[in-house]
């Protein structure tokens, strides 16, 4: 047999390929998610950056299928820079928005969201500046970089809690008696 052509060879490729991967056009999402998830902070950091930068439904459902929420839940526990911030947007638009919502969802509750998002959005303030030589704007400017943080936190929190997984990890998987009724039946209530 003679040796394939070169435009057979890459037809070949181009079809294996498919075999693994839905869409070609994924291939620039999967290259953005290896960044996340690279050992190099600042390759880490602009890739949250470009993350944000993804509004379209296509973009927004490759993300989620090349697996971007796992890295950024790693992320956003970075509580210096913005690639922490940037996670925790990213976080919000992609566990909120379209078919690829419930997906979100789900893998960031594989990856441990809700309690490094809990953790998140309990940390305490930047403490105030009161010495002379410090510069106001420096503290607001932490105060505000620190309730954007907490406040994404708390919007993420509130997408994966829509799933009852998310609602159980975060309350806790016992309801106090009083909550649940004994029979089981309708609801009635004794006592006043």
């Amino acid at each position: 047999l003679p040796p394939p052509t070169d435009a057979a060879a890459r037809s070949e490729k181009k079809q294996g390929a498919n075999e693994t991967m839905p869409d070609d056009n994924d291939s620039v999402y999967r290259d953005l998610v290896g960044f996340l998830k690279s050992d190099r902070s600042d390759l880490r950091t602009k890739a949250a950056e470009a993350v944000l930068t993804v509004t379209d439904m296509d973009g927004i459902a490759a993300l989620v299928r090349c697996g971007a929420v796992p890295p950024l839940c790693r992320i956003a526990s970075d509580p210096t820079g913005t690639a922490g911030r940037d996670a925790i947007a990213s976080l919000v638009r992609l566990t909120s928005v379209g078919p690829s919502g419930s997906q979100s969802v789900e893998d960031a509750l594989d990856s441990g969201a809700v309690s490094r998002l809990t953790e998140i959005a309990l940390e305490s303030p930047p403490p105030s500046s009161s010495s002379p030589s410090s510069s106001s704007s420096t503290t607001d400017a932490e105060t505000e970089r620190w309730r954007e943080r907490v406040n994404s936190s708390l919007a993420v929190l509130a997408n994966v809690t829509r799933a009852e997984r998310g609602s159980v990890e975060f309350c806790g998987r016992s309801l106090p008696d009083e909550a649940v009724s004994a029979g089981g039946g309708g609801g009635e209530h004794e006592g006043g």
